[in-house]
């Protein structure tokens, strides 16, 4: 009977956890993502076909930040785009480099994951915006990706485990030929 009733709470909690996400698609860039109930859609641009990138922002639930004094929203984006300049995941990291080496303070590129991807964290040195942000790079049929939490400096602990959690349901998807 205990055992039964083991069986049965397993099943009802993974459930639970299954039922509060859903999966965000974007077939244009080819990946999905499975994303927490409680996260809020900030902002969102499938594809834009000018400059050829898509873009989508959610922001977590409140955390409290003792340097700022009150509840903070920190924020996890993917970004995908097409560069024809950038032919792999070296060019593609020293592409971002160049973006990011005047506001920051630090710059750790701390593994690399496969032959396709890198795992970055960087602290800004603008006053005004001071944070923290880990980012994932992705280099994979053409196309480039940005998966990125940001946060203030002291609330980027509170978020990490949710943001790993995220990298690690995030899928580059095959497109199906029709």
């Amino acid at each position: 009977m205990n055992k039964l009733l083991l069986i049965f709470i397993i099943t009802l909690t993974v459930s639970l956890q299954s039922c509060a996400q859903s999966t965000y698609e974007n077939f244009t860039y080819s990946y999905q993502a499975k994303i927490p109930s409680d996260w809020n859609l900030a902002g969102e641009i499938k594809n834009d076909t000018i400059q050829n990138f898509s873009i989508v922002e959610w922001t977590l639930p409140k955390v409290i930040s003792e340097s700022k004094e009150n509840e903070i929203q920190n924020s996890i984006e993917i970004y995908a785009w097409r560069n024809s300049e950038i032919k792999n995941i070296n060019e593609l990291i020293n592409h971002e480099k160049q973006k990011w080496q005047p506001f920051l303070l630090k710059t750790d590129i701390l593994q690399e994951d496969s032959e396709f991807s890198r795992e970055v964290i960087t602290t800004s040195k603008i006053p005004s915006f001071d944070h923290k942000s880990k980012k994932y790079f992705i280099y994979k049929n053409g196309i480039c990706y940005r998966i990125q939490l940001v946060c203030t400096q002291d609330t980027f602990d509170k978020n990490l485990s949710d943001f790993e959690n995220f990298y690690m349901e995030f899928k580059i998807v095959e497109n199906k030929k029709e």
